[in-house]
């Protein structure tokens, strides 16, 4: 096949163009979801990091991350316990829908950071301290902004006004073939990104 020359790759490039703007017009669209997360986008990620910026919500989420991360493989207790904020929420994510005929009591989810080494270890397990190091893009969500989910509500309150949260979710099978999950919220707290909620299927208090 003969390569194109440059006059051609132009005529080629310049028609593509309001071909590419108009699907990326459609997919920003679609990226939003109803629901209280979005997924966050390779695309968006290269594109952000290709600035000299380093100040933004998300790149410096992702940086406190990979330290969490790093942290999690190394299963390093004294530098795990500076990454979290205290009062810790702990209770099972709840939805609105559930609210309207079971309240919850949001304070009896709450650690202090005197009680959070009885419950170390039954946040960082064994499979947790594997599969945090080994989270992808897929696992990590930004929590709309404008969501209403009570959950989240009650969370933002103790974050920096504006500032963005980010939830990891893990999803797997254990030893047993039972099927379970656990999770982290992050948010910016006085400056810096923190482990604000720890949840699973069931309370850990």
């Amino acid at each position: 096949m003969k390569r194109l020359t440059v006059y051609a790759r132009f005529v080629i490039i310049a028609s593509l163009i309001p071909v590419m703007y108009a699907c990326n017009g459609s997919e920003a669209g679609n990226r939003k979801r109803d629901s209280a997360t979005v997924a966050i986008s390779n695309d968006t990620v290269a594109a952000r990091y290709a600035t000299k910026d380093t100040g933004t919500d998300e790149q410096q989420f992702r940086l406190f991350f990979e330290k969490f991360k790093s942290a999690a493989k190394a299963n390093g207790k004294t530098q795990l316990v500076q990454m979290f904020n205290f009062p810790l929420q702990t209770l099972p994510q709840w939805t609105n829908d559930e609210l309207k005929s079971n309240p919850v009591d949001v304070k009896s989810g709450l650690i202090t950071v005197n009680e959070f080494p009885q419950y170390y270890g039954d946040i960082f397990t064994r499979d947790a301290l594997k599969l945090i190091p080994l989270s992808k893009e897929d696992d990590l969500s930004e929590i709309d902004k404008t969501t209403a989910e009570n959950y989240y509500l009650t969370l933002k309150v103790i974050t920096d006004k504006g500032s963005t949260l980010y939830e990891l979710e893990k999803q797997y099978t254990e030893d047993n073939g039972k099927e379970t999950s656990f999770g982290f919220v992050f948010g910016r707290v006085n400056g810096t990104y923190k482990v604000i909620s720890y949840f699973r299927p069931w309370p850990l208090k």
